[in-house]
This record gives structure tokens, C-alpha cells and sequence, in this order.
């Protein structure tokens, strides 16, 4: 049941595409629409959506479950990283960096956390929860190894400095930090998301859900109803704007969609189902986020950390339109085998 409600919904979803799509084609929208949209999701909606996971009655297996998928987050952070450094060593500089960055993170945000809220909360309650969790370690992953991939080894304003250093702090004065170390951690965990995770908790915790009044709630579901949508239509402009010229001549980007798509996300169910076997009881909830999450395609901050830092933006783009093309088909695959096993 799980697996048709992934198709139903990752065919809901690339419909919702469309319209931005058009509106980009048609010249209906300004350059700066897209952000604007984006900005309302990360900031406002995805976090009314994160704090409404929260809240609901303390449960213990939900907080043991959360511990699991926080685990298992960083194992499957860590297991793609160590793959996509060494396999993209051979690669152009130029594109090794964004290959290794797609691989390495997933549209947790845009695509996972409303699609797990779409297809698995009702079945299992706290999935968006375990879904938050999973995004906190991917933010903290994204603003320390992710900076650094984009920005080691280079001097791009030629200050004599090494612009992961330069990066550190810019991250540093962003977020009001005072040292050079911890900048990165600092902005993750100042994350919107992580804010209202960490908000959502207190609340999980302690016994004042009732406490909340009905209008907040009700404002925030509103809020909450707008992130699959807006998600869907701010990844619809980017497509519009991508050339797929030349994508096939490119031997690194099947290596790519193959690690991204099929490949590293087998190899977390493969590891998930090993240690199943070992006597421990993970709940369904856990093990299903986590390869939804794992099997996401290339998370779309690619194009604006490669802009932010003067990596090669155009190439990224097409790792990221061709990766959400093909995850129409590549995700519920994916999840099909993860059920067989």
C-alpha cells in the first residue's frame, strides 16, 4: 500500500511542477519569484509544518524512534560522502565539486519531508517528526562538508586566503559568532527548521499541547497545507530554465544518477535490513523515512550554494533537473525493493 501511495503522490507532486514550469516558459514571473517563493517555504510554511508534527501527545517510542532515525541519518550522510569523494576524484575540478555535492545531498526539504507527510503520517503518526530529524542532520552536514567541498583548495578573490576559510567566517558573522570554528554548526542549528524542531520538542516533551489555542493551530496548518505546493512549483521554474544539451556525452553524470538514484539508497536498505537481522527492532516508520529521504533526488540548494560560492552553477543545475526528472521513476523503485525485502 505504501509503495502505490509513492507512486500516487510522486505523480501528485511532478503535476504540481507544471505550473511553474509555465509560468517561466511563458515569461509570467520575475528572475527573483523563485527565491521568494522558496524563502516562504524554508522560513514560514515548512516550519509551521515541522512544529505541527511536534505537537501532539508524548510518546516514548516516538522519542526512542527519533534517537533511530538521527543514527541512521548520519550513517547514510556519511556513507554517501565517503562514496561520492573518492569515486569523483578523477573527475574536472570544476565538476567534481558539484558532482560529489549532488551525490551527496537530497531534496530532504523541498521533496522528502511533504512527500513523507503526504504518503506516511497518517499510517504511522510522527513521520514528519522523524522526517525534521533527518533534515537536521542533513542541514548540518550541508553547512560544514558541503561548504567545504565547494570552497577548499581555492582562492577565488585571490585575498592570499583559502576560500573555506573566507567561508568560515562569513558563516561566522552571519550567525554572530565570535571564533572561526563552529560557524558552520552554528548556522545548521539556527536553521528555521531546526528552530521549530527544537521549539516542537519542548512542546512533544512537556504536557502544553492543549495549551495551544485553536487559532494558532488553525493559522499554522493553513501555513502547513501550502509547503508540497509551493515546493512543487518553485522546483518547476528551476526545470524551466535548465538545457539538456550535451547531457548524454557526460560519462560522470551516469555515474552520478546511478550512485544518487539507485545505488547508495540500496545500499541503506541493504544495511538497514543487516541490522534488523541483528535482533533489533526498527520500527517500520524509521526504516521507510529513511530510504524515502535516502532516495530523494539532488537537493536544489546545489544551484544556489554554486552561485554563493563560484562553482560551476550551470552544470549543478543539470545534475539537479535531470536527478528530480528521473526520481519520477528511480524513487518508487527504489521503495518497491526496500517493501520485497
Amino acid at each position: 500500500m505504501i509503495v502505490n501511495a509513492i507512486i500516487y503522490n510522486v505523480g501528485i507532486f511532478f503535476m504540481m511542477m507544471i505550473p511553474g514550469i509555465i509560468l517561466k516558459k511563458c515569461n509570467m514571473i520575475s528572475d527573483g519569484f523563485g527565491k521568494g517563493l522558496s524563502n516562504l517555504v524554508l522560513y514560514i510554511a515548512q516550519p509551521a509544518l515541522i512544529f505541527l508534527a511536534y505537537v501532539r501527545d508524548f510518546d516514548k517510542e516516538i522519542l526512542i524512534n527519533s534517537l533511530y532515525v538521527f543514527i541512521f541519518s548520519i550513517i547514510s550522510h556519511t556513507l554517501f560522502s565517503v562514496v561520492a569523494i573518492f569515486v569523483f576524484k578523477k573527475a574536472p575540478d570544476s565538476h567534481a565539486r558539484m558532482l560529489k555535492f549532488a551525490t551527496i545531498f537530497s531534496n530532504a526539504a523541498f521533496l522528502g519531508i511533504p512527500l513523507i507527510n503526504a504518503v506516511l503520517e497518517e499510517t504511522y503518526p510522527g513521520s514528519t517528526l522523524y522526517a525534521s530529524i533527518y533534515n537536521i542532520t542533513f542541514n548540518l552536514f550541508l553547512w560544514s562538508l558541503g561548504v567545504k567541498i565547494c570552497t577548499e583548495g581555492r582562492d577565488e578573490n585571490e585575498n592570499g586566503v583559502c576560500d573555506h576559510k573566507d567561508a568560515a567566517l562569513e558563516i561566522a558573522r552571519e550567525v554572530g559568532a565570535k571564533t572561526k570554528s563552529g560557524g558552520s554548526i552554528l548556522k545548521a542549528l539556527l536553521h528555521p527548521v531546526t528552530i521549530a524542531a527544537g521549539i516542537g520538542l519542548i512542546f512533544f516533551i512537556l504536557p502544553i499541547n492543549n495549551y495551544i489555542p485553536a487559532i494558532i493551530t488553525d493559522a499554522l496548518t493553513m501555513l502547513k497545507n501550502l509547503v508540497a505546493p509551493l515546493s512543487m512549483v518553485v522546483i518547476g521554474i528551476r526545470l524551466a530554465d535548465m538545457d539538456f544539451r550535451g547531457v548524454h556525452k557526460d560519462k560522470f553524470m551516469y555515474i552520478f544518477i546511478a550512485l544518487r538514484h539507485i545505488i547508495l539508497p540500496l545500499i541503506m536498505v541493504g544495511a538497514i535490513k543487516l541490522i534488523e537481522l541483528t535482533g533489533l527492532d526498527i520500527h517500520p516508520a524509521v526504516s521507510t523515512v529513511i530510504v524515502i529521504m535516502a532516495a530523494t533526488p539532488a537537493a536544489s540548494s546545489a544551484t544556489m550554494f554554486a552561485e554563493k560560492y563560484n562553482c560551476d552553477a550551470s552544470y549543478v543545475s543539470r545534475l539537479v533537473a535531470l536527478s528530480t526528472i528521473l526520481s519520477i521513476g528511480t524513487m518508487p523503485l527504489v521503495i518497491y525493493l526496500f517493501n520485497l525485502l
